[in-house]
């Protein structure tokens, strides 16, 4: 039975993610049908709700830009079901910004949550993994953090941090039998998305994106990128000159250049 610990799980990706784990509606390439499954979140209502429609599942209220909580949390999924195998640090938040006009607060709070959240997690998680001789830690980045993308100014360098930290980490962590995975969704329906006010390619639902999350956990590739219909067009976008970048993506949002 495989122990999953998830941050962000009261909503969104985070919520469609245990919830398809803890009852079996998506497994991974191993075969698991009934995991155990410890999460975290700010709002206790929805841990709540979670754990009286699934009983392998184990809430614990928690800030993730708040170290001590995350530890004392991470602390007690330990406790109630063992050692975690695999860990999915996907707490994050999105609020589009107006680039004519920063608010330094926004853009702290961003970093906080999407960046030093994943810290927070790492900071308690790895000497727990590397105690017990290894596990798996998956880190939620996005598309968004490839290059610009329109109203993404606070949320993409966030997104893009994570990318380069799992970089990083894979030399320390994997002589020690932990490994890193990083994986970047394109646009999924969650509250934050619903307040974009432009066109989103290849947006797909939670439920989906749950699900390709976890058939690539099982997978020994370093970086995944979906949905590829999106994904493998905007790497491409990555190589062509900053000129045709602004133009081609600005056009497909409605944000075209002057």
């Amino acid at each position: 039975m495989t122990h999953y610990f998830i941050t962000g799980a009261s909503a969104g990706i985070g919520k469609s993610i245990a919830t398809k784990l803890c009852t079996g509606v998506a497994s991974n390439d191993a075969g698991d049908t009934a995991n155990q499954v410890s999460a975290v979140a700010r709002r206790k209502d929805r841990l709540d709700a979670l754990s009286s429609e699934l009983s392998n599942f184990f809430g614990v209220q928690a800030d993730v830009t708040n170290a001590a909580q995350i530890a004392k949390a991470i602390d007690a999924s330990i406790a109630k079901y063992g050692p975690i195998n695999i860990a999915i640090l996907n707490a994050g938040m999105y609020v589009p910004q107006d680039g004519t006009s920063i608010d330094p607060s926004i853009y702290a709070t961003h970093m906080d949550v999407n960046y030093m959240g994943v810290i927070n997690a790492l900071a308690a998680i790895v000497p727990h993994m590397i105690k017990v001789g290894g596990g798996k830690i998956v880190l939620i980045s996005s598309v968004a953090g490839w290059r610009g993308l329109p109203r993404s100014a606070a949320y993409g360098p966030t997104k893009a941090a994570l990318i380069s930290l799992a970089e990083s980490l894979m030399f320390d962590l994997r002589p020690k039998n932990i490994e890193i995975q990083v994986i970047c969704p394109g646009f999924v329906e969650s509250e934050a998305t619903a307040v974009n006010d432009f066109d989103m390619p290849g947006l797909m639902s939670s439920d989906a994106a749950a699900d390709t999350i976890i058939k690539s956990i099982a997978l020994p590739d370093f970086l995944i990128h979906f949905p590829k219909s999106f994904t493998r067009k905007l790497a491409l976008l990555r190589w062509l000159p900053d000129s045709w970048y602004f133009k081609i993506v600005g056009k497909q949002t409605g944000f075209a250049q002057e």
